[in-house]
């Protein structure tokens, strides 16, 4: 994703349509498979939290969810901060690697992990839920506006809407018989 790619835009409510069938149920089995993730690191978080070098499924982890935090928190919050949940995240874990090093000599601990552990847990968590959220009350665009929504199925209140910027927005326009808009 480059910076500009981050950028987020609001449309007014009524302004996206909704997922079909298709697009809901896809919606529903991205969700499933990413709390099937978070459970897995809850039941074994020792693949982060030790004193030694996390397992290579923990890295793999970590960069995906440093990949995916900015449009978890900018889209799912309705913020604007381009990439810097991404390098706020990763200024912390290498500031404190860097520490980490020069005070023991070793490049992880089983702090880092933490940190590292909750980080993945709360980036792929709400992305889960927000999937899962958007598939049973048919959010218009983005996933991450299922919480939002959600408010607005309760309460009644406006709420702003945003394009799905993945391959969801072309599945959507698919399953409409349109064709995919830029995103």
């Amino acid at each position: 994703m480059s910076t500009s790619s981050l950028e987020t835009r609001f449309d007014q409510q009524g302004t996206l349509s909704k997922p079909g069938p298709v697009g809901r149920i896809v919606r529903l089995l991205l969700g499933i498979w990413l709390l099937a993730v978070c459970w897995s690191y809850l039941s074994y978080p020792a693949a982060f939290v030790r004193d030694s070098a996390p397992r290579w499924e923990a890295l793999v982890g970590i960069a995906f969810a440093l990949w995916l935090i900015p449009p978890v928190v900018n889209i799912g919050w309705g913020t604007n901060w381009r990439a810097w949940p991404r390098y706020a995240a990763a200024g912390v874990l290498v500031v404190w690697v860097a520490a980490n090093m020069l005070l023991t000599g070793d490049a992880w601990s089983a702090e880092i992990g933490r940190f590292a552990w909750l980080f993945c847990l709360y980036t792929f968590g709400h992305l889960g839920l927000s999937f899962v959220l958007a598939a049973a009350i048919g959010t218009p665009g983005c996933e991450m506006r299922a919480f939002p929504h959600l408010w607005t199925v309760l309460t009644g209140r406006d709420t702003r809407e945003h394009f799905c910027p993945g391959f969801l927005n072309g599945l959507d326009a698919w399953e409409r018989g349109e064709k995919a808009t830029p995103t």
